[in-house]
């Protein structure tokens, strides 16, 4: 993984995508980091897709709801 956080905030967050396949923002927002702003969950879910880790996809009935996904080199 390139430039990912050391912390381990990077791989929780793909280790909980990969585990549950696929979730959206808010939902990966209240299992990864729920006491701080969503803004930080959205810039760590864009950071680990600019890195091709993660994907996301609009839910077609849903307005703007993003669902999350692992790619197969972030697996």
């Amino acid at each position: 993984m390139t430039n990912t956080d050391a912390g381990g905030g990077d791989r929780l967050a793909l280790a909980v995508l990969t585990q549950y396949r696929m979730g959206t923002t808010q939902q990966l927002h209240r299992v990864l980091a729920p006491r701080v702003r969503i803004e930080q969950t959205r810039r760590r879910l864009a950071k680990l897709r600019a890195e091709g880790l993660v994907d996301r996809v609009t839910l077609p009935q849903a307005g703007r709801l993003r669902a999350w996904f692992p790619t197969a080199y972030g697996v």
